[in-house]
């Protein structure tokens, strides 16, 4: 079985800037009736506000800033400012405490001209005969139309700042802008005094629980330690110390042991050698030269004699004959002598065997030391681990401790003096700023078109089909294989019908001969079937061109007998039965032997279509109710063979009859007689269904509708369906609209290239019948 790999993932190159641009014109040409909807809602509001806008006055003053580093500290002393510490007076001008200030030195409550300075005019007229509000909403209400008309900002990069309120009467918005200087000076010394009031209490309060849990931390680590027998000596555990000192002592026995072993090897054979007969082995023997035989005195001693005798016994052998009765007696004497020096050489073994039997009994006793060891020192380090955690947790209290101790020493000697960072620079100007007639309708127009855009990106963001061969690739992970049109019922095309199925090709790879009876379709059963031969009777139309580029996909791949192709998608209704129908008279067109199969139990569009008056169909032969030529049917244009699906009665479960043996050896045959196999499979609603085909198709071709299907759900289809997933060939983006695509893909006119789309009229003699 066949299995095909996802696409690579290209590395995402940045958009550019025509990229970019074609995608914005794009968005234009999809969401102009929602830009459009926008302007005209915002524009009749923008037209009122414009013409009902009373005039305006701003009054401006300016007050400068300096940080000290300490309250006596003079002003050209001043500490660095940033930006953030700018922003944060910024606020503070802005804030409830000075605003309420302002508001209570100014009266502003009680004054109805500012509280009705944010009104229309019908809102002016209401509020006349409404009800007098409380003191508590009048102060509210003073405080936020104060917020809203006043505006501070830098000057430059200066210590300066600069405080706007905009309002209608000159007189009061000046009398604001001087008096919000006042109110800011009067904020700032307050809080100083509220700081250090109560910094001395909080850090007092904070010291103590932070002494508290530090203890509690150190105490938490000496516990541990005892606990667990956790003992450190020059830095280093005492158990991986006692690990060390094991595994050293361990090397050095198994290194005596190697050497005793090899030494008592050695004086085994030079033992045996001694035992052997001295005619078979004249002479000392070799390598007799160890340690332990150099030095004893009693081997020394036969030696000696051992040589002796041999030298006699070679000089007399010359002398009186190697059979003299002398010879004889020396020869006896020499194997007395070998003896004696092997019985010597055993005791020596025997004693180098206690030796090594002692020296093996360290080793095995070392290991049982270094094994209990090392358990040790695994769990000592597993403690360890939580040691360091304790260890942190006291170190971090006690640097947070030392750190508040200092603070609270700082707080201590620090002193409150009623010296304020803010001084008044000029007092406040008048000047006429509104109102502002162009400003107010660009800010209308851009209005009206962000609220358009908002719109069209709204329905960008709900429209989650699929609509691009991108937006295929990289959900699908797949190939888009080709763009088909959405294609209409042409009255002119040729109907299809069927005579009897006619005899397959000759050859060794023929199908049996169909048996069942011939008959023409019933007129009105074929409306469908028109579109389905759309590729054959319109050869030079866009749709057979889409089909065509699917077919040659087909074609490219590998060539190693028949392919069993798969078809199938999310939903009914996305036209995979007339893909199907279309890929293979295409094949079969140009002369492979296709074999077309209706495997959708539940829905056989496809043989409800192509063959509706069929009795017999791929459940009878599944059933053994009727064999592969009483079921076929055969196009005689096309040659193409068709495999109908006929809901039978008897079958109680169509799909387990599916997915029995025998439809699968049914496919394993047609394999041998057939170029391609073209499975109609139900979709991936129907689960059970597509498992049920899997067992025998080899590649999947996924059929999407354009602007119909969700993306969403095919992932959620396709992670229940592994099968088809993995072996993906490529995913067919069907019933696109050409003139809606070019714009979410603006890199060229989708036109069909060559004749017209209309299909050529052909004969009615064209086809059997």
């Amino acid at each position: 079985m066949s299995e095909f790999n996802p696409l690579p993932q290209p590395a995402t190159a940045p958009a550019s800037l025509g990229q970019r641009f074609d995608y914005l014109r794009g968005f234009v040409q999809r969401q102009y009736l929602p830009i459009i909807l926008g302007l005209v809602i915002v524009l009749p509001i923008g037209a009122i506000n414009a013409l009902s806008s009373p005039k305006t006055y701003t009054a401006s003053s300016t007050m400068t800033i300096e940080s000290r580093k300490g309250p006596l500290d003079e002003p050209g002393r001043a500490a660095p400012l940033d930006m953030a510490w700018f922003e944060t007076n910024l606020q503070n001008l802005r804030s409830v405490n000075v605003l309420g200030y302002v508001v209570k030195q100014l009266n502003l409550a009680n004054d109805p001209e500012f509280l009705r300075s944010d009104k229309g005019p019908l809102d002016r007229l209401l509020s006349r005969s409404a009800a007098a509000k409380s003191d508590a909403e009048r102060t509210n209400l003073a405080v936020a139309l104060l917020a809203n008309g006043i505006r501070a900002q830098r000057i430059g990069q200066s210590y300066m700042i600069r405080i706007d309120f905009s309002g209608r009467d000159p007189e009061l918005a000046t009398k604001i802008a001087n008096e919000m200087v006042n109110a800011y000076i009067a904020d700032q010394l307050n809080a100083k005094y509220q700081a250090s009031r109560s910094a001395g209490d909080w850090l007092q309060e904070r010291l103590q629980n932070l002494r508290d849990q530090a203890a509690t931390a150190e105490r938490a680590v000496v516990q541990f330690k005892a606990k667990n027998n956790i003992v450190s000596a020059g830095g280093t555990l005492v158990s991986e110390q006692q690990l060390s000192d094991t595994s050293a002592a361990l090397g050095k026995a198994r290194a005596q042991v190697a050497n005793l072993q090899a030494r008592l090897e050695r004086m085994d054979a030079v033992r045996q050698s001694y035992q052997q007969d001295s005619r078979d082995q004249p002479g000392l023997p070799v390598g007799e030269n160890f340690s332990e035989a150099m030095n004893n005195r009693i081997i020394g001693s036969l030696r000696e004699k051992y040589l002796d005798l041999t030298n006699r016994e070679a000089t007399w052998s010359a002398r009186y004959g190697a059979d003299h009765v002398s010879v004889q007696n020396i020869r006896n004497q020499i194997r007395d002598m070998r003896r004696s020096i092997a019985d010597e050489l055993g005791r020596i073994e025997e004693t180098a065997k206690g030796e090594l039997e002692i020296a093996q009994k360290g080793q095995r006793e070392l290991e049982t030391t270094l094994a209990g060891a090392l358990s040790k020192t695994q769990d000592a380090n597993q403690a360890q681990v939580t040691l360091f955690s304790l260890e942190a947790a006291a170190k971090s209290y006690r640097s947070l401790y030392d750190s508040f101790l200092k603070q609270h020493t700082e707080a201590v000697q620090r002193q409150t003096y009623p010296i304020s960072d803010a001084r008044l620079i000029s007092s406040a100007s008048v000047t006429q700023t509104g109102p502002q007639t162009l400003k107010l309708w660009l800010t209308t127009l851009f209005a009206g078109g962000m609220l358009g855009v908002g719109f069209g990106a709204l329905r960008e963001l709900l429209d989650s089909s699929f609509r691009t061969r991108e937006q295929i690739r990289s959900v699908l992970n797949t190939e888009c294989l080709a763009l088909i049109p959405r294609v209409g019922q042409n009255p002119n095309a040729p109907k299809l019908s069927y005579r009897g199925v006619l005899q397959m090709a000759r050859g060794p790879k023929a199908l049996p001969a169909p048996s069942a009876p011939t008959g023409a379709l019933k007129n009105d059963h074929r409306g469908r079937s028109r579109m389905l031969w759309n590729a054959i009777d319109a050869p030079n139309s866009a749709y057979a061109d889409a089909i065509r580029s699917v077919k040659l996909s087909l074609d490219s791949g590998p060539d190693g007998g028949c392919q069993v192709i798969g078809l199938t998608s999310h939903m009914p209704g996305e036209g995979k039965s007339t893909i199907a129908a279309g890929v293979a008279s295409q094949l079969a067109a140009t002369g492979r032997r296709v074999m077309l199969i209706d495997c959708d139990v539940r829905n056989p569009s496809l043989s409800r279509a192509l063959f509706p008056d069929a009795k017999l169909g791929l459940l009878d032969v599944a059933v053994g109710e009727a064999n592969l030529a009483q079921v076929m049917w055969r196009d005689p244009a096309t040659n193409l063979t068709f495999l109908p699906m006929v809901p039978n009665p008897s079958v109680r479960n169509p799909t387990e009859a599916l997915a029995s043996r025998n439809v699968k050896l049914l496919i394993e045959s047609l394999k041998n007689y057939c170029d391609f196999i073209i499975v109609d499979m139900a979709p991936l609603i129907s689960t059970v269904d597509v498992l049920a085909v899997s067992r025998f198709v080899e590649s999947y071709m996924f059929v999407v509708e354009w602007g119909s299907t969700k993306m969403d759900a095919v992932r959620h289809a396709l992670g229940n369906a592994p099968a088809v997933q993995m072996k993906m060939r490529g995913a067919v983006l069907n019933k696109v609209d050409f003139a809606g695509l070019a714009s979410y893909e603006p890199y060229g006119e989708y036109k069909y290239y060559g004749q017209s789309s209309s299909p050529p009229r052909r004969s009615s003699s064209s086809r059997a019948h």
